[in-house]
C-alpha cells in the first residue's frame, strides 16, 4: 500500500519501478492523487466516525473544507461523500483522493454483530461512490476478509461488499520477485557462478534441473520455502521477508560450501516457530512443538547412525513445519521420501551420485528415524508413501511387536508362526449325570427329576 499511495502522489516515484509491466501501469496513476493516510487502533468508534474525523481533519490540512452530517441526520453516506469531493475538486480540479486505512480487518474483529453489519453497509456505499467519482479507498487486511470463517453470518453483506471492490492478493510469486529482486538480488557474473555451483547437484534432485533459473535467482533460498511459508496457516506473508533477512545475516561471513547445494530450506523455519512465545497460545501449534521436541529428543540421544542425525534433525524439523500446513494437524498427510530429497535439498555423501540412491539412503533414515522413536508421533502411510508427524500416536504397537520380534531365535519364531490355530467355537455337549444321583436306577424316573 505503502509503493502505490506514493506513486500516485508523487509522479518521480514511477521511474523506479524495476517491474516494465508494472512501470508501464503506473504511469496511469503517478502524480494523479492526494492522499490520506490512516491506521485504526484500538476504538470502539464506528468505522464510518473514525473515516469521516481522518478526512475531515486532513481535508483541511489540504485546504479543504468540509463537515460530515452526523450520522442520525442523513438517510444515506453516498450524498456527504460527493458533496466532499466536489469540495474538494473546487481546490484540486486535476486530482483524485486516494484514502489508504491500514489495519482494517483487526478493526472489524473487535466489531459486534450489528456493529459490523453497519460497517461492511459503509464499506459498501465508499465503494458505490469510487464508481461515480475520483475518490478511491484501499485498506491492508492481512487475509482474504471475504473468505474468511469469521464472518460468514454476515456472508450476504460481505458479498454486496466485494462486489464493489478489487482484491489484490499477495501471492507466492510476488514475494519470491520482491525476493529475487530486492532481498537477493545478483548480476550476471553471480548469477553465472551459482549456476556452475548448481549444476553438479542436478544429477542428485529431480526439480533442480528444471528450475534453473528459478533456482539461481533464490540462491540461497529454495524456492520450495516460498511455496511451503505460503501455506503455514500461522504466518504472516509479510513474515518470510524478515525470516529470510535474518537466515542471510547468518550466512554473510560463511563460504558456499563446495560438497553441497548450501539452499535455505523450509525445516529452517521450524527454529523460528518454536522459538516465538506468541505461538504457544495457540494449543494446536503448542500440541506439533511439544511433540516434534519429544523426536527430537529422542534422535539426539538414541540415534544409531552419528552420519545421518542432521538429516534426520532436518527431517524432523520439516515434518513439524509440514504439519502446519495442512489446516489439521491430525489429517494424516504428510510428505514423501522423493520431496524431502527435493524440497530440502537434503544431501548424503554417496558412493554414486544419483537422485534414486539419494532417495534410498533417505528412506533408510527415515525408516531409521521410526526405530529410534518406536514410531512414536511419526506415521509411514504406505499407500502414498507419505511421512508426517502423527500427534495421537503415543504407542506404536507395529514397532513394539518388531522389538519383540528381533528378541527371539529362528525356533521361537517358526513355533509362534506354526503354531495351530485354536479350535472354533462350538456348543458344549450336554451335561451326564449319574442316575444314582437322582435316587433311583430308573432311566425314566431320573428324567422326570431332571430339572425343567
Amino acid at each position: 500500500m505503502s509503493v502505490l499511495s506514493a506513486i500516485a502522489e508523487y509522479p518521480d516515484l514511477a521511474t523506479e519501478i524495476r517491474h516494465p509491466a508494472v512501470a508501464k501501469k503506473a504511469e496511469v496513476i503517478a502524480g494523479k492523487f492526494k492522499v490520506i493516510r490512516t491506521e485504526i487502533g484500538s476504538t470502539t468508534m464506528s468505522l464510518r466516525n473514525i473515516i469521516c474525523a481522518e478526512l475531515e481533519e486532513q481535508l483541511a490540512d489540504l485546504g479543504v473544507k468540509y463537515r460530515f452530517p452526523e450520522a442520525d441526520k442523513v438517510t444515506n453516506n453516498k450524498d456527504p461523500f460527493i458533496e466532499m469531493m466536489n469540495a474538494f475538486q473546487e481546490v484540486y480540479p486535476d486530482h483524485g483522493l486516494l484514502l489508504v486505512v491500514d489495519e482494517l480487518l483487526d478493526y472489524l474483529r473487535t466489531r459486534k454483530d450489528q456493529e459490523l453489519i453497519l460497517d461492511l453497509n459503509f464499506l459498501r456505499e465508499i465503494g458505490e461512490v469510487c464508481r461515480l467519482t475520483r475518490f478511491r479507498f484501499m485498506a491492508g487486511v492481512q487475509e482474504a476478509i471475504f473468505d474468511s470463517p469469521r464472518f460468514q453470518f454476515v456472508a450476504e453483506t460481505l458479498r454486496r461488499v466485494k462486489d464493489r471492490f478489487e482484491q489484490i492478493r499477495i501471492v507466492r510469486e510476488d514475494i519470491a520477485y520482491v525476493v529475487a529482486q530486492r532481498l537477493l538480488r545478483k548480476d550476471d557474473r553471480q548469477k553465472a557462478l551459482i549456476r556452475e555451483h548448481l549444476q553438479r547437484f542436478t544429477k542428485l534432485y529431480g526439480t533442480l534441473a528444471e528450475r534453473m533459473d528459478e533456482f539461481v535467482a533464490l540462491f540461497p533460498v529454495h524456492p520450495a520455502y516460498l511455496e511451503t511459508f505460503e501455506r503455514v496457516y500461522v504466518a504472516e506473508k509479510r513474515e518470510v521477508l524478515k525470516t529470510i533477512s535474518a537466515a542471510m545475516k547468518k550466512l554473510l561471513d560463511k563460504e558456499v560450501p563446495e560438497q553441497e547445494p548450501g539452499l535455505i530450506a523450509y525445516d529452517s523455519y521450524w527454529q523460528n516457530l518454536k522459538d516465538n512465545p506468541s505461538f504457544r497460545s495457540d494449543p494446536d501449534i503448542r500440541e506439533v512443538i511439544e511433540k516434534s521436541q519429544v523426536l527430537e529428543s529422542r534422535v539426539q540421544q538414541a540415534f544409531t547412525r552419528p552420519q545421518y542425525k542432521p538429516v534426520a534433525l532436518r527431517i524432523i524439523h520439516a515434518l513439524s513445519v509440514h504439519r502446519l500446513t495442512t489446516g489439521d494437524i491430525y489429517a494424516p498427510i504428510g510428505v514423501t521420501a522423493e520431496e524431502l530429497r527435493d524440497d530440502l535439498c537434503l544431501y548424503l555423501p554417496l558412493p554414486e551420485e544419483d537422485a534414486e540412491f539419494l532417495k534410498t539412503t533417505i528412506e533408510t533414515v527415515l525408516r531409521e528415524i521410526l526405530r529410534t522413536v518406536s514410531g512414536q508421533f511419526i506415521s509411514f502411510n504406505q499407500d502414498n508413501g507419505q511421512y508426517y508427524l502423527d500427534l495421537k500416536k503415543d504407542i506404536d504397537f507395529d514397532s513394539l511387536i518388531e522389538q519383540k520380534a528381533e528378541t527371539l531365535t529362528p525356533n521361537q519364531l517358526d513355533r509362534y508362526y506354526l503354531r495351530p490355530s485354536p479350535e472354533p467355537w462350538s456348543a458344549p455337549k450336554p451335561r451326564m449325570f449319574p442316575i444314582s444321583r437322582f435316587g433311583s436306577t430308573n432311566l425314566s424316573g431320573a428324567r422326570k427329576r431332571l430339572p425343567g
